[in-house]
């Protein structure tokens, strides 16, 4: 079976410096995979490309067979592929149902007032987006908060509504950049729940960049990791656990109980 993702000697120089150096992997269907690596390893670097939002210098990325090397991100929301970032990133004066409902439109051909030809056509989009956005609430937790302003949010809620915003796009594949930065321990096991939850209700595959190893290692089920931007080592939680070069270059380092 085709993987939905194929990241394939994907590298990216930025003058003299090589950000990412012929990382190669996949994500197949219903699969979590995790991105991990020091600071600097050339993990943001490499969610940049494969999301479109930087171009790479050599490599490919094919999304359901699809090349879709060096496309814009409003193309590759399209094909199937969302992502989150490290900071909330919010409508921070809008409510959180709006934001969510505007993820949605993002999955709309253009401009619904253009794109579509009668009036009963975009009442019938804007109902299927309005019950989409009420899903979506549901799922997330975040109902009681539909008619709160974003900016008025808790962190921990706001962190949701990316993840909210993000899968309004109805994404086959969902990156999470950092999803748990700035929660503590509770609140990052009770996010890893949610991204098990959404990921199997929503049948999307999830790859992300996180510090939080208790939180890879309890959701992943395949692990990447980069040092220098290069893959060092590829395999379950448990081999990466024990990996003799992941241990050294990472997972020994002084800040592993944050990492």
């Amino acid at each position: 079976m085709t993987p939905i993702l194929e990241v394939n000697q994907l590298s990216k120089n930025f003058g003299g410096l090589k950000a990412v150096s012929g990382l190669s992997f996949n994500v197949g269907a219903d699969e979590v995979v995790g991105l991990i690596g020091p600071n600097g390893a050339g993990k943001s670097t490499a969610f940049n490309l494969i999301s479109g939002s930087i171009r790479p210098s050599s490599g490919t990325v094919r999304l359901h067979g699809r090349d879709i090397t060096g496309l814009p991100p409003s193309r590759v929301v399209r094909h199937g592929l969302a992502r989150t970032f490290q900071s909330t990133a919010v409508y921070p004066s809008a409510t959180v149902a709006e934001n969510i409902h505007r993820g949605a439109l993002s999955t709309l051909p253009g401009s619904i007032w253009t794109h579509m030809a009668s009036t009963a056509e975009r009442r019938a989009a804007l109902a299927r987006i309005g019950k989409e956005v009420d899903e979506i609430l549901e799922l997330t937790g975040l109902g009681p908060y539909r008619d709160v302003l974003a900016g008025g949010l808790a962190y921990g809620h706001q962190k949701k509504l990316g993840v909210a915003i993000g899968i309004a796009t109805r994404p086959t594949l969902l990156l999470l950049d950092e999803p748990a930065a700035g929660l503590n321990g509770e609140e990052c096991a009770e996010f890893g729940r949610l991204l098990r939850r959404l990921q199997q209700q929503r049948g999307m595959s999830l790859l992300l960049v996180e510090h939080h190893m208790a939180l890879v290692m309890e959701l992943c089920q395949r692990i990447v990791v980069l040092v220098q931007g290069q893959k060092v080592a590829e395999g379950t939680p448990a081999a990466i656990r024990q990996d003799p070069a992941v241990i050294e270059a990472y997972l020994g380092a002084p800040d592993y109980a944050h990492a």
